[in-house]
């Protein structure tokens, strides 16, 4: 299987993955579809943690300045 990269922003992958929700197939398809939502879902939960992490980073910092400057 051949594998390829995209630039997307979070918000097109959240589209892709909710039009998926939506598009009309067939019985032998079902199993395809439902491996590329979870493959969405697994990415679109990915960037909600690098998110949730680089936050917390960023309000460590502030507090480790803040505790400098006292």
């Amino acid at each position: 299987m051949e594998l390829y990269s995209i630039d997307v922003t979070p918000q097109e992958i959240a589209f892709l993955r909710q039009s998926l929700d939506v598009v009309s197939i067939s019985g032998k398809d079902a199993k395809f579809i439902a491996g590329l939502q979870t493959k969405l879902e697994n990415e679109m939960m990915e960037i909600q943690q690098v998110k949730e992490q680089q936050k917390f980073e960023a309000e460590r910092l502030d507090l480790l300045k803040q505790a400098s400057k006292k």
